[in-house]
């Protein structure tokens, strides 16, 4: 028998309660959500060069720094690691192929002007224009290249010499090369030059992998497209202690004083980093103080805002860092102040920190994922975030980051975050 009068309000009115509540619990579950979901990218763009103009070279060229030119600010001057040149065939059937003609070790530059891009606000770097083997850099770059006078890549840093394999012999014979990569740029304050980090390898291909075998940092005039003060820091024996925490990059300017960052992973579970560490030295703002080693300090959290001359006594800056890489920079112009991008794994995973002065408290800001696509084999990782104080804005982070299955071999990448 149906159920009429108070007895059938009130079931009714359990039946409404229980609809509401399930709307507010659909409502709450809907917005974690969205609140546990990292930003979307805003238009992905490649980062181009003159020489991939036609469109039948490019340039799967690895990582990409940039830092405003001091004399012209609204230019930025851009390093890049390795340079392997793909130039475009056709098969006699008309099938498009792409054969690796050259390969840079190393490091390449080039420089360009911040565009438009697609979506509002969105700054990302305009077609860049090579830039040619500085003067002071050990050589010059080779005439006669296949792409053409003005418009191919050349090396930017010269390989380093001196360097060993695994088994003592040298470096460039069974398959290796040695390399200088670029780990950080920014400018020399008061000056009109930049400051470049790099870290020296004994590239091993194979199962040998990257053996480190230095630290330098080395001055750059775009105008005059000169090296100077070029100096290895640590190498040799100074870099068999502590080696992780002497392989530095991402330099800034604050105070007295340079600061530099090297994250390194000491745990890899399901392609991500598990656990690792952030180091953080500062030394001298002066370049006699930063080519002597011992001058180097590492912050340490045994005793909270302390620095050591010990790197074995050096303590993660972040806690629960889980670093696969780091990049850091001064954003005073995006209305930010020194933000460090931590990439998490090697599917372009990262998380952002804020703090306001180099050396911490960092405070989570975002995390967010790159749109990677898969690459041709376990060599070719989603890697490489790196953040562009000059494209970014008080309303977006961008970042640029190697994509291996962006043409062939992978291309650096720019994508803009909503922050």
């Amino acid at each position: 028998m149906p159920r009429t009068g108070p007895e059938a309000c009130g079931a009714q009115s359990r039946l409404w309660r229980r609809v509401l509540l399930l709307g507010i619990l659909a409502v709450l579950v809907a917005v974690a959500f969205l609140v546990a979901r990292p930003p979307a990218p805003l238009a992905p763009a490649l980062v181009l060069s003159g020489a991939e103009r036609g469109g039948n070279v490019s340039l799967a060229r690895d990582c990409g720094y940039s830092a405003p030119l001091p004399a012209d600010p609204r230019r930025s001057l851009w390093l890049f690691c390795d340079t392997p040149v793909y130039v475009r065939g056709q098969t006699s059937s008309g099938r498009v192929t792409w054969a690796l003609r050259r390969f840079i070790p190393g490091s390449t530059a080039a420089e360009g002007r911040a565009v438009v891009g697609s979506s509002p606000g969105l700054r990302l770097p305009g077609q860049l224009s090579e830039v040619a083997t500085p003067l002071g850099a050990g050589g010059a770059p080779k005439a006669g290249d296949a792409l053409g006078p003005g418009h191919a890549p050349t090396p930017f840093l010269l390989p380093p010499h001196g360097l060993v394999t695994s088994t003592g012999r040298p470096c460039g014979s069974d398959g290796s090369y040695p390399a200088s990569w670029v780990s950080g740029v920014t400018r020399v304050p008061a000056s009109a030059e930049l400051l470049i980090a790099f870290n020296n390898y004994c590239v091993q291909l194979g199962a040998g992998g990257y053996l480190p075998e230095g630290f330098g940092l080395a001055e750059y005039d775009p105008a005059t497209g000169t090296l100077s003060n070029d100096a290895i820091v640590f190498s040799g024996m100074n870099l068999v202690v502590a080696a992780a925490a002497k392989l530095l990059g991402s330099p800034v300017f604050s105070g007295r004083y340079l600061y530099l960052f090297g994250p390194t992973c000491t745990a890899v579970a399901h392609g991500g980093c598990a656990t690792g560490t952030l180091f953080e030295a500062r030394v001298p703002a002066a370049p006699r103080a930063w080519s002597d080693p011992l001058n180097y300090r590492w912050q340490s959290n045994d005793v909270p805002g302390s620095w050591t001359p010990n790197p074995v006594a050096a303590t993660s800056v972040i806690t629960g860092a889980t670093p696969s890489a780091v990049s850091v920079a001064d954003m005073p112009a995006a209305g930010r102040q020194f933000i460090l991008v931590e990439q998490t794994d090697i599917g372009g995973d990262f998380s952002v920190y804020e703090s306001p002065a180099p050396a911490g408290t960092w405070h989570p800001v975002l995390s967010g994922r790159v749109p990677c696509r898969a690459g041709t084999d376990l060599l070719n990782l989603c890697r490489a975030i790196i953040v562009h104080p000059e494209l970014s804005t008080p309303t977006q982070l961008v970042v640029s980051y190697f994509d291996p299955g962006a043409g062939p071999g992978g291309h650096v990448m720019v994508a803009g975050f909503d922050w």
